[in-house]
């Protein structure tokens, strides 16, 4: 799914998910889009990157650019734990994979999530960037928001954090 998703436009979001923690909310991206979850270990910072930008780590030899997602998606920040955990991910950027390190509050399990479970990101009536919203599905009487990984960063965000990677 390489083109850019249009507001309300109907696609097969039906799969397998991670579902995560960031404050009490639960998030979910297909598990087709991670490659590992690790713990926080050491972030290099780099100067003069946006503020959702961690820095970098080195894994099995690749430089991971992270960023935190809460920043990224205007939540409150808050103190790590021991819960919190680094996914590392796949975003297609043009005709390229980037991977990049998303730091989220708590993993917690594989969820299998059917169509007949999601529905649209509901029109809040006012401008709202919800781009990065796949969908938000009920499941297990809770309500999960789908990311659309893609989408999460712009095409000149993911410009300048795989030049950082380098």
């Amino acid at each position: 799914m390489t083109e850019a998703i249009k507001k309300n436009e109907v696609f097969d979001l039906n799969g397998k998910y991670l579902s995560f923690n960031l404050l009490d909310e639960l998030y979910g991206i297909n598990v087709d889009r991670i490659l590992q979850i690790i713990a926080i270990p050491d972030i290099t910072p780099i100067p003069k990157t946006p503020d959702f930008v961690k820095g970098v780590i080195n894994l099995r030899g690749k430089i991971i650019p992270v960023i935190d997602l809460r920043k990224k998606i205007h939540l409150p920040s808050e103190d790590y734990t021991d819960r919190t955990s680094i996914v590392i991910i796949k975003v297609e950027s043009g005709n390229r994979e980037i991977f990049i390190g998303t730091i989220v509050d708590k993993v917690l399990e594989v969820m299998d999530i059917s169509q007949e479970d999601i529905e649209n990101t509901p029109d809040f009536g006012i401008k709202l960037n919800t781009e990065y919203i796949a969908g938000i599905a009920k499941v297990k009487g809770k309500v999960i928001t789908l990311l659309n990984i893609n989408r999460v960063l712009t095409e000149e965000e993911l410009s300048i954090i795989s030049k950082e990677s380098k």
